[in-house]
């Protein structure tokens, strides 16, 4: 029971882990987005000062002693703020699951990985590498417009302020659906990567 608990645990830390990584990685990357997605196109500012607001809702949605979101050059309506509070809960709770799943990541390594039981979990790898896979099939084949709105749907039940009307909330200008793409790209070879490396590595004898 506690190693299927370590295990769980530790599948757990990776999936927020890649969650997180995913964040952190599109806010590094988002100067080259405003670049290839030419946004200074949509909402004619400079690059620097579209960066600027994007740090400044980025801060707000990661950091939890960040507690109003005040974008200088966007105005925010009631329903987009209160979409953006529902998202910052969400970073928050993959931030609190990456601190409280990362024990057993540590004893997973050294209990399971370091000697050599990873094959004891191989059909549990398999699943895990192959479900993202079918679900990725299924976002190409009703096209990622469907799907993105469809894992809002799924992810937001019974709320509809994901939906931005830019007379009334223009930041979501500088974030297309494009942007998500990648975000959603970014996340899918990550977490790929993660439950691959310990698939092929758990078919090792």
């Amino acid at each position: 029971m506690k190693t299927k608990l370590t295990f769980w645990g530790s599948m757990l830390f990776l999936l927020s882990l890649s969650i997180l990584l995913t964040i952190y990685l599109t806010w590094v990357f988002y100067p080259m987005e405003i670049q290839w997605l030419h946004l200074t196109n949509r909402v004619y500012l400079k690059p620097e000062t579209i960066q600027y607001n994007f740090q400044i809702l980025m801060n707000y949605l990661t950091n939890p002693f960040s507690q109003i979101l005040e974008m200088p050059d966007f105005r925010s309506s009631a329903a987009g703020l209160h979409h953006f509070a529902v998202v910052k809960n969400l970073f928050h709770l993959a931030q609190l699951v990456a601190l409280v799943t990362l024990p057993s990541f540590y004893f997973f390594v050294k209990g399971i990985v370091k000697k050599g039981f990873l094959s004891l979990y191989r059909k549990n790898f398999l699943a895990l590498v192959v479900l993202p896979l079918l679900i990725g099939l299924g976002g190409v084949l009703i096209g990622f417009d469907q799907f993105f709105t469809l894992f809002h749907q799924l992810l937001f039940v019974g709320d509809d302020t994901w939906l931005f009307d830019p007379a009334k909330d223009p930041v979501i200008l500088i974030l297309p659906e494009t942007f998500f793409l990648h975000a959603f790209l970014l996340f899918f070879a990550l977490y790929e990567s993660f439950f691959g490396f310990l698939y092929l590595k758990s078919r090792r004898k």
